[in-house]
């Protein structure tokens, strides 16, 4: 949620809810192990899921400024906190970033630094020690080294287990969403491929920036994005007929516009629509012309054949009030339209 702090224009940020965990902790050393009481006047409760969180992560000021938004329950203005963590403005917006990515920090509202889409940094290189040492102390990630190698049929190799690593600890993709994520590009890899080829680890890492700059950072987060992909999938054999697109398999540039048209809540006659006027006005289709007709109907709200048509036809009623002529033309059927629309017809029904 947005809100307005105590001085005017400074934005303001809420934390996600999180469960109450306990109030006390342990921190081992080589030497040895203490434990400690912290006594608080008032107590603040920290989920255990975000405490992993940052811990895996290790950015420090990530972890002042979400400790400064839970002292001052769930609210942060950024001067405060330039002033109490003795940060610059952009290590407090870099924080803020940081803390997004990681799925701990929501907001509406935000100022145009917060806009702008959320470019997360380059997985670190982990060195050979790092990753043994990870597979050795943390049992949900060596369980997970051992998920993915059985899902793409191989023993990873060193990339891919940084890649891997990375996705895990610096991006703050949990296990759980990490292993749906790495089943779903599996799956769809072999239904586009054949049985027995599976994607690069390079493909599940850019997938993997997707998913966290997209918030996907749970299981019912990541199984609602696959459901949708899988409806999505189901809808492109029948926008092929529409489109009069005969060969077996779309080329990826094919397949992004399909998939953004159907991202952007336009149903298939209403892309077929688009399609028609395109190959009138063009002779072929032309997939960024009938991207910008898709664009201009959405920029009006309107996303199916009948609110497009109730929306042009209303125009063009007030067009032909202009002149006599048009309002005498207008009473006879425009064969133009009549064989447009059986001619949808005909592609939808796979004629």
């Amino acid at each position: 949620m947005y809100c307005r702090g105590d001085r005017p224009g400074r934005p303001c940020y809420h934390l996600q809810n999180h469960t109450p965990t306990h109030h006390h902790q342990k921190r081992n050393t080589p030497m040895e192990e203490r434990q400690f009481h912290l006594p608080d006047q008032e107590t603040h409760f920290i989920s255990g899921h975000a405490l992993g969180k940052l811990l895996r992560r290790a950015d420090g000021n990530a972890t002042l400024v979400y400790l400064y938004i839970l002292q001052k329950k769930g609210k942060l203005c950024i001067a405060g906190a330039m002033e109490s963590l003795r940060l610059s403005e952009q290590e407090v917006y870099d924080a803020i970033s940081v803390l997004s990515t990681l799925g701990l920090l929501s907001g509406a509202g935000q100022s145009r630094k917060q806009q702008e889409p959320l470019e997360v940094e380059e997985i670190p290189q982990y060195t050979v020690a790092d990753i043994e040492q990870t597979m050795q102390s943390d049992p949900p990630f060596s369980s997970l080294v051992k998920e993915v190698g059985g899902i793409l049929g191989k023993v990873l190799t060193t990339p891919d287990l940084n890649a891997l690593m990375g996705i895990y600890l610096h991006l703050g993709l949990p296990p759980e969403v990490i292993y749906q994520l790495v089943s779903h590009l599996n799956r769809e890899h072999q239904d586009k491929y054949g049985i027995g080829k599976h994607p690069t680890m390079r493909g599940i890492e850019k997938m993997a920036y997707l998913w966290a700059r997209d918030g996907i950072l749970t299981l019912d987060a990541a199984m609602a994005h696959i459901d949708r992909r899988r409806a999505q999938q189901s809808q492109i054999g029948q926008m092929k007929k529409a489109l009069d697109l005969k060969q077996d398999k779309l080329t990826p540039t094919q397949e992004k516009y399909l998939y953004h048209w159907l991202e952007m809540g336009f149903d298939i006659e209403a892309i077929a629509l688009a399609y028609d006027k395109t190959v009138v006005a063009t002779g072929k289709l032309n997939w960024n012309y009938c991207n910008s007709i898709l664009t201009n109907w959405r920029q009006k709200n309107i996303y199916t054949l009948d609110a497009i048509e109730k929306a042009e036809g209303g125009d063009r009623q007030m067009g032909k009030k202009a002149t006599k002529k048009q309002v005498t033309q207008s009473s006879a059927p425009d064969r133009q339209e009549i064989a447009r629309r059986q001619r949808l017809l005909d592609q939808m029904d796979g004629k």
